[in-house]
């Protein structure tokens, strides 16, 4: 049973600025130490700082039912598993996903100017 979505979109060239402007700090802020590894390793960088900064503030914004209290960044991580799919891994000091019989499924696009995500949060009976 579908819980909460949350949904947000990122302007790319926002991100690229706000790289320019204030360098590794900014990126610090958003990405957790495994996300910055994978971070330093691309290309296309404020793509995909686009990308993950969208899929947080969906999740925030989904997770909304479950907190009392915005979470930083950097304590909500969206990796991809093996077969590409991104998944989220929360510090069980916001929420205890699995305890809580909830399940979260994340979508990031990616388009030249964008970057937009959604998180559906499902809760397992």
């Amino acid at each position: 049973m579908v819980k909460s979505v949350g949904l947000d979109i990122v302007e790319v060239d926002r991100i690229k600025k706000d790289i320019d402007k204030f360098g590794d700090n900014f990126v610090k802020r958003i990405l957790s130490s495994q996300e910055l590894e994978l971070y330093h390793k691309r290309v296309d960088k404020a793509q995909y700082l686009a990308g993950r900064f969208a899929a947080k503030e969906a999740i925030i914004k989904g997770l909304g039912v479950y907190l009392s209290e915005r979470p930083p960044y950097v304590e909500i991580q969206v990796i991809n598993n093996l077969s590409g799919q991104p998944e989220l891994e929360l510090n069980n000091s916001i929420l205890d996903l699995k305890k809580n019989n909830i399940n979260c499924f994340i979508s990031i696009t990616h388009e030249k100017k964008y970057a937009a995500a959604v998180a559906v949060f499902t809760e397992v009976k």
